[in-house]
């Protein structure tokens, strides 16, 4: 497979952060809209979250995209120099390449957070947290080994 399996694993852990951040980023003004009295069943829960993945999630998508590809690339580089797990590294590229993207997101639009569920530290950590398990995710999936 070769050189291949880098840009499609930096697509397939895109799309897998992309989904992962939106499915969360939901969850958590769903869950904010609970806190002020809202009603929400579960399946207007789900119906929200289809409908956020269809909607924000090509945009998102994009992005991550973008953000990735420089943080897996400067991943790269330092993988070439520092001997530390390959897994370790990408995970924290896509950790920090999540809380980059959020707050250069929030000073382009004029101090507005324009993932709703990335409001709050909370909402923040937990899409960092999608990031590392995205960047984990692209170590796995162009590691040698895990090759078939």
């Amino acid at each position: 497979m070769g050189w291949f399996r880098y840009p499609l694993g930096l697509v397939l852990a895109s799309i897998f952060m992309a989904l992962a951040g939106v499915i969360v980023q939901t969850q958590y003004v769903l869950a904010a809209l609970s806190a002020a009295g809202a009603n929400i069943s579960a399946g207007d829960r789900l119906s929200m979250t289809v409908s956020d993945v269809a909607g924000l999630g090509p945009l998102y998508l994009v992005f991550i995209l973008i953000g990735f590809a420089i943080a897996f690339g400067a991943g790269a580089l330092v993988l070439r120099f520092a001997p530390l797990p390959r897994t370790l590294i990408y995970a924290v590229a896509g950790a920090v390449c999540m809380f980059v993207m959020l707050m250069l997101m929030r000073e382009v639009f004029f101090g507005v957070p324009v993932i709703a569920g990335a409001r709050s530290l909370a909402g923040e950590i937990s899409q960092a947290v999608c990031g590392a398990a995205a960047g984990a995710f692209f170590a796995w999936t162009t590691s040698r080994k895990s090759q078939v």
